[in-house]
């Protein structure tokens, strides 16, 4: 048996593809009812779009279970860890324990602001982190929390998005805001108890940010966004 054939799978990647493959289903679905109006056609072709539609989202939903069979088989089931910024890249799997708390936090901010039939990959949350070094501990967090940012900007965490899919900012500034909001969020003190309401207010704050983050965004300025997490994250 080849050394290959005994390495185990990678969670991570696993989740990814999976959820990959339950967003390519709903799109299609997604697509298919947008382009056809199922009432207006006769009635052999509306019963066979109906099915479809059926089917499409009958896969969508086992995959669902596929995904949630996995994670408590790899992972024995455990939710993502959450905790601030630095206190997870002091610890071992430090870009792991990132990437899933990450997913996590995106997902939830892209659904407050209005854009759910979005892709947000964990695998290339992952990636992002292992392309920054650690900080340095004399140098201000903000430094790093920046280019963590750029890291994951570059890494394209978010797929798939439209214009039309954001509804409480623009189409072009929904990737920006939403990572921005999650990074002030992960580098706020707050207790267990307080993290969805951080997280609700640093949302709300990236969307109020919207043009200033977009702009350093845009322009790549490191310097502009660890300004920009040292004014706000104390406010969230």
């Amino acid at each position: 048996m080849t050394r290959q054939m005994l390495t185990p799978p990678d969670p991570v990647q696993l989740r990814d593809a999976l959820r990959g493959l339950r967003f390519f289903l709903r799109r299609g679905g997604e697509t298919i009812a947008d382009t056809l109006n199922l009432e207006a056609l006769p009635k052999p072709a509306s019963n066979l779009a109906g099915a479809v539609l059926r089917e499409v989202d009958g896969l969508a939903r086992s995959v669902d279970g596929l995904a949630s069979g996995l994670a408590k088989t790899l992972l024995g089931g455990q939710p993502p860890q959450v905790a601030q910024l630095d206190d997870l890249i002091a610890q071992p799997r430090s870009d792991a324990l990132f990437a899933a708390a990450f997913y996590v936090a995106l997902r939830s901010v892209l659904r407050r602001l209005g854009a759910t039939s979005v892709f947000v990959s964990e695998a290339a949350a992952r990636s992002a982190v292992e392309t920054v070094a650690l900080p340095d501990p004399t140098e201000p967090a903000a430094g790093y929390a920046a280019a963590l940012t750029l890291a994951l900007l570059e890494a394209r965490v978010i797929r798939g998005t439209t214009a039309q899919q954001a509804a409480l900012v623009p189409g072009a500034a929904l990737e920006p805001v939403s990572i921005f909001a999650v990074m002030l969020w992960i580098q706020s003190e707050r207790s267990e108890a307080e993290n969805e309401t951080a997280l609700n207010a640093a949302t709300d704050l990236a969307v109020a940010l919207a043009p200033e983050v977009s702009a350093a965004f845009a322009a790549r300025d490191g310097a502009r966004i660890t300004a920009l997490f040292t004014r706000y994250v104390p406010h969230v």
